[in-house]
C-alpha cells in the first residue's frame, strides 16, 4: 500500500482540506502517514496570507525534498493558486494544483506518476456553488470541521485571500446534509463550521442559520460550533439559536475585530464600526447565557499611531471579548494595505503584540474563574502524559480532570474548582 503525508500551512480551512484530500487518497488505496520521510508522496497544502507565508512554503518544500528525495512531491492551495511558476521553478515538483482543483488530487496522481513533466492545474476560481464528493472517514472521530463555503466578496484593503480562494460560494446543503449524516454514523460529537466567510454563506435561498435544520435533524450529532464569522455577516437572530436550550449551536463567537479604532477600521476597508462591533458582543452577552467570545486582532498596521494603538487596547479591556488572537501586521504584494503609509516600525509593533497577548491571557483566566464553583458540560477529547484527560466545554473553556475512566468522545458533567496554566480544573460529577 503507497504512503502519503501531509505538510499542511495555514488555516484552519487549510487543514480541513488536507483531511478531504486524504479521504480521496485513502479511497485509492492510500495509507495516510504523519512521517513525511516515509511517504511516497507528500502533500504540500500552502498559504499565502503573507510575503512571509510565501516564503514559508519555499522552505517547507526544500525542507521537504532533502528528506524524502524519492518521494512525489504535489503542492497545492493558495500559493498554487498565485504564484505556480514560483514553484516550478523551485524544481522536482510533480504536482501543482489551485483551489480549485486540490480536492481532486486523487484523481491526478496516477496521471503524475506516469508522466515525466510536472503536471499543473491552475483554473480560474468559480463562483458557482460546490459540492464535496470526498466524505469518509474523518481523522479526528471527538470532531470534525465542515466546510460550507469557500472565497469572499469583502476585499479588505490587508487581504489577498479573494485573489487567492476567489469570490464567495456556498456548498450545496444536500451535499452538507450527506457529510453531517457520515459524520454521526462515524460517532462524530461536534461539528465545527469552517470556511473562508461563512456568514455569507447563500445558496438556493438558503442562507446560514437555514443549515441548522440540518444539524437538528441528525441525532448523533451533539454540538455545531461557528468557527469564526464576520461582524455584520449574521444577525442577532443567531442569539436565539444559542440559548434555545434545544438547539446544538453552542453558545461561542469568534468575531474578528482587528482594530479598535474607527481611523485604522476605515483603511482596512472593514464593514463595520467600533461602536456597532460593541453593540453586536453586548446583545449577544445580554441574550445568551455564558456566551464566550473571542475575536482576532492586527497590530501596527499603517498609520496606527500610538493613540490609535491605545483605542485598540482600551476597547478589547471594556468589552466583553474573553480571548483574542493578536497577529502582527505584515505586508502582502498585491493588497492595497502594501502601498499605504506611514509604515510602523517592528519594534514597535512586537511592543504592541506583548501588550495585547498579555491583556487577552489576563482576560481569559477571568472568564475561566467565573465558573469555578460551577458545572460544565465537558466533550473530551485526549488523555494528557500526566493522566489528565482534557476538552472543551461548550462554550470553550478547556478543562482537565483526573480519571481512570475512557473518557475519549464523551461528553461528561465536570464541576469546576480552580483555574491553572490555560486550563480550568475540575472533578466529574457523579451521575445517576
Amino acid at each position: 500500500m503507497p504512503k502519503a503525508a501531509f505538510y499542511t500551512l495555514g488555516c484552519r480551512l487549510n487543514q480541513t482540506e488536507s483531511g478531504i484530500m486524504a479521504r480521496g487518497l485513502e479511497g485509492i488505496g492510500y495509507e495516510i502517514i504523519q512521517d513525511i520521510e516515509k511517504a511516497d508522496l507528500c502533500v504540500i497544502n500552502t498559504c499565502t496570507v503573507t510575503n512571509q507565508s510565501d516564503v514559508k512554503c519555499r522552505k517547507g518544500i526544500r525542507s521537504i525534498q532533502k528528506k524524502n528525495p524519492h518521494a512525489m512531491i504535489a503542492v497545492v492551495g493558495c500559493f498554487s493558486q498565485i504564484s505556480s511558476q514560483q514553484i516550478l521553478d523551485i524544481g522536482g515538483i510533480h504536482i501543482v494544483l489551485g483551489n480549485e482543483e486540490k480536492l481532486k488530487l486523487h484523481e491526478y496522481v496516477g496521471e503524475a506518476s506516469r508522466s515525466t513533466a510536472p503536471l499543473v492545474r491552475v483554473s480560474p476560481l468559480s463562483r458557482e456553488p460546490f459540492a464535496i464528493d470526498t466524505i469518509g472517514q474523518h481523522l479526528e472521530s471527538t470532531r470534525a470541521n465542515l466546510k460550507i463555503q469557500d472565497g469572499c466578496d469583502f476585499l479588505c484593503s490587508f487581504c489577498i485571500i479573494p485573489t487567492a480562494r476567489g469570490r464567495s460560494r456556498s456548498r450545496i446543503p444536500e451535499n452538507i446534509r450527506s457529510e453531517v449524516r457520515e459524520l454521526a454514523r462515524q460517532g462524530v460529537r461536534e461539528v465545527v463550521l469552517t470556511g473562508v466567510n461563512i456568514g455569507t454563506y447563500q445558496t438556493g435561498g438558503s442562507g446560514f442559520l437555514d443549515l441548522m435544520a440540518i444539524f437538528q435533524a441528525e441525532k448523533g450529532i451533539q454540538r455545531v460550533r461557528i468557527s469564526s464569522i464576520e461582524p455584520t455577516t449574521v444577525g442577532t437572530e443567531l442569539f436565539a439559536w444559542m440559548k434555545d436550550p434545544h438547539s446544538k449551536l453552542v453558545p461561542y463567537l469568534h468575531l474578528p475585530l482587528q482594530s479598535g479604532s474607527d481611523e485604522i477600521l476605515k483603511k482596512m476597508r472593514r464593514r463595520y464600526t467600533i461602536a456597532e462591533y460593541r453593540d453586536f458582543i453586548l446583545q449577544a452577552v445580554a441574550e445568551v447565557p455564558d456566551i464566550c467570545i473571542g475575536s482576532d486582532i492586527i497590530v501596527g498596521f499603517p498609520g496606527e499611531t500610538d493613540l490609535l494603538f491605545e483605542e485598540t487596547r482600551a476597547a478589547l479591556v471594556a468589552l466583553p471579548i474573553h480571548y483574542f488572537h493578536v497577529f502582527p501586521f505584515a505586508e502582502r504584494k498585491g493588497t492595497t494595505a502594501e502601498k499605504l503609509k506611514p509604515k510602523i516600525r517592528g519594534d514597535i509593533i512586537s511592543r504592541r503584540v506583548s501588550i495585547l497577548r498579555s491583556l487577552s491571557d489576563q482576560k481569559k483566566e477571568g472568564f475561566y474563574r467565573q465558573f469555578v464553583g460551577r458545572r460544565l458540560h465537558v466533550l473530551f477529547e485526549s488523555r494528557e502524559k500526566v493522566g489528565i484527560w482534557t476538552g472543551f466545554s461548550d462554550n470553550y473553556i478547556r478543562v482537565g480532570v483526573e480519571s481512570d475512566k475512557a473518557l475519549k468522545n464523551r461528553i461528561k458533567t465536570v464541576q469546576v474548582t480552580g483555574v491553572r496554566s490555560g486550563l480550568a480544573a475540575g472533578e466529574l460529577v457523579h451521575e445517576n
